[in-house]
């Protein structure tokens, strides 16, 4: 908790950050102090308004060294980038997506990471997690892909496939849900507790955040307003509603 509010609201005084995290400040010190020996955490900084004199010293996110791979699923292509944790782009590359008939979806994913890290070893350092996001029917919780309209997936355990290969933290969520959080935490949502971001592209879709939460029904989103039926008479997409 106290690293995620570094993250959101760093550069952030150690007074600050007790009060926004609930804890004591000599709680604080002893936490912030494990972090910055972990060199997750560093000390910076920052102008203090209000007050005159130096600066005050202040904690935001050490992201030097430290990286994530974050994976986009899309129809027919994929992205794959390599990220610092400040989200700045370490590198990128789009490539075709396909499923053959002699390869299963893991076995293409797979290729590609493999791929991936192959080509820009050179720029690996610290990996922490891998993020994957996909227009699917899926359970974030489990990392399970339930169904896709692109690709013949059932139920498919993606997370744990990659994390006992990796050896890494697997996150997996829909795009559109995770661009809704990424907006609340850091983008035009930032200072808001209720969010609904509608989304119509090549999909039609939305995410909602309500009391800081991701709107959900157990593991899975309730909100696909893209499979709403309008004309019961019109052109079927591949389930026959909106989306057409």
């Amino acid at each position: 908790m106290v690293y995620r509010l570094i993250d959101q609201h760093g550069p952030i005084s150690r007074i600050a950050l007790s009060k926004k995290a609930q804890l004591a400040p000599a709680s604080i010190t002893k936490i912030t102090r494990e972090l910055i020996d972990a060199h997750l955490v560093k000390e910076t900084e920052f102008p203090d308004l209000g007050f005159r004199g130096r600066p005050a010293i202040g904690l935001k996110v050490d992201s030097e060294g430290w990286q994530f791979l974050c994976i986009c699923i899309n129809e027919g292509h994929i992205v794959i980038g390599l990220r610092d944790l400040d989200c700045n782009l370490v590198v990128e590359e789009q490539l075709a997506f396909s499923i053959s008939s002699t390869h299963s979806f893991l076995d293409c994913i797979v290729s590609e990471i493999d791929g991936f890290f192959l080509r820009y070893q050179s720029h690996l350092e610290r990996l922490t997690a891998i993020s994957i996001t996909i227009s699917a029917i899926v359970d974030p919780i489990n990392k399970v892909i339930h169904s896709s309209p692109y690709y013949n997936i059932q139920d498919l355990p993606l997370g744990n496939f990659l994390h006992h290969r990796t050896g890494l933290p697997i996150f997996l969520q829909h795009g559109i849900t995770a661009w809704t959080i990424a907006e609340s935490l850091y983008g035009a949502g930032k200072n808001y507790q209720n969010l609904i971001q509608l989304v119509i592209d090549d999909n039609v879709g939305a995410g909602i955040i309500t009391a800081g939460q991701i709107l959900h029904a157990g593991n899975h989103s309730v909100v696909e307003i893209g499979h709403i039926q309008i004309d019961p008479n019109g052109e079927h997409c591949y389930c026959g509603n909106v989306e057409t």
